[in-house]
């Protein structure tokens, strides 16, 4: 048993060990602040003369925080009656301490002085251990952990006050009472330590965890807002030069736009004068120009219709669309007349909203005849192919079909 706890005393000493090479007395003030070490006393007395002896035993004792942890036996004596039993003064005598043997001093807490005073008083004259008990009426628990540097090897254990007095009555009743001292158990060190290494590592880990998503999150934040601000600038580049390519016009007196009927401007809400200079969008609405650039820089759109400015000169600049080709693969001619007679209809469908057309204002634009879709695609198709009279077969319809179709093709 010895030998195992000697084996943990050693595996302790040396983690210990960078501890103490920190500073002096920080090692040693952290493993006596985690370690409890508890005694075991095994108390016997007997009457000279006579062979009546008894004893008792039991873990009551604690070891000091600066006392070495190992057995001590030996005669107890108490100090001498003049000085207290307190062991303060430094004329205290142990006068029945044995010249040749070894014995154990039993001094009472309190005096006005230090534990360490009490346990050098013993020390000088050759004890090989100091037991100190509490007084009556201490506050806390009866047996505390002492705190007692300079003391040297000499082993210091604290009992409790009733112990202390029924070792002091034996005594003064004139036996001879003897005290064994062993190591008893280790309380809270090891539970400590594990407790202290492992908190240390979650602690460490949930750092490190919050750290390390504090910088991805940053660095995709730093991104994305790289990405953006790149994207505004091609996008602001991309509408200046788009603003450049739109008409200017100054305003005359006797515009329509400066007419008690005309419009407002849509961006600052007040109506044309004449000598004002307006910009003309490619859906036909026009603004102040002062009013309409900064807008347009920001939103590239026309406040009224929200017609992009980009897409209808054919600037392209979204990221997606690059890799798509600019022009679709051209259809046959006579398919490419339908798209452009919507073109017409929509375009004469914007220039009705009370806005004179980009080429000129003196005269009105003429009214034109929304032909239907129906009507072009029959037109299309009369000039695209002959018709081809053909027999009906009363038998099967559905051949009838499939013979037309194909007769339209080869031709």
């Amino acid at each position: 048993m010895r030998r195992s706890r000697g084996a943990l005393a050693a595996a302790a000493a040396a983690l210990l060990a960078p501890l103490l090479a920190l500073g002096p007395g920080l090692g040693a003030g952290a493993a006596s602040a985690q370690s409890v070490w508890t005694a075991w006393l095994n108390v016997s007395w007997r009457l000279p003369g006579s062979n009546q002896s008894a004893w008792s035993a039991g873990e009551s004792g604690l070891f000091g925080q600066d006392s070495p942890v190992r057995p001590a036996a030996g005669l107890v004596v108490r100090p001498d009656e003049r000085e207290g039993l307190n062991a303060c003064s430094p004329r205290s005598n142990f006068s029945g301490a044995p010249p040749h043997a070894p014995w154990v001093a039993l001094v009472q807490r309190g005096g006005g002085c230090m534990f360490s005073v009490k346990i050098n008083a013993a020390a000088r004259l050759r004890a090989q251990a100091v037991a100190v008990f509490n007084y009556e009426g201490a506050a806390g628990p009866e047996v505390q952990t002492m705190t007692h540097p300079g003391t040297g090897n000499t082993v210091a254990i604290m009992i409790s006050y009733a112990k202390g007095r029924e070792i002091l009555q034996k005594i003064e009743k004139g036996y001879q009472v003897t005290m064994a001292i062993e190591v008893g158990k280790k309380h809270g060190s090891w539970m400590n330590n594990y407790s202290i290494f492992f908190v240390s590592v979650s602690f460490f880990i949930v750092t490190a965890a919050t750290v390390g998503y504090f910088i991805f999150y940053s660095a995709r934040r730093l991104r994305v807002a790289r990405a953006q601000n790149r994207r505004q600038r091609r996008l602001k580049a991309d509408a200046r030069k788009a603003i450049g390519q739109l008409q200017l016009r100054t305003l005359k007196q006797g515009d329509e736009e400066t007419g008690p009927d005309a419009d407002n401007c849509a961006v600052c809400i007040e109506a044309y004068k004449a000598n004002d200079i307006v910009r003309i969008l490619t859906c036909n609405h026009l603004f102040h120009k002062s009013c309409i650039d900064p807008w347009l820089l920001e939103h590239r759109t026309c406040p009224m219709c929200k017609c992009d400015i980009l897409k209808a000169l054919g600037i392209e600049v979204d990221v997606e669309d690059q890799g798509e080709p600019a022009q679709t693969p051209s259809a046959p001619s006579e398919a490419s007349n339908i798209p452009s007679v919507n073109e017409e209809d929509n375009h004469s469908e914007t220039a009705s909203s009370g806005y004179a057309s980009v080429q000129g204002a003196e005269e009105p634009a003429p009214e034109e005849r929304v032909t239907p879709e129906s009507d072009h695609l029959r037109l299309v198709n009369a000039s695209q192919t002959p018709e081809v009279d053909t027999l009906p077969q009363l038998d099967n319809p559905g051949f009838e079909g499939d013979e037309a179709h194909e007769q339209q093709v080869k031709s």
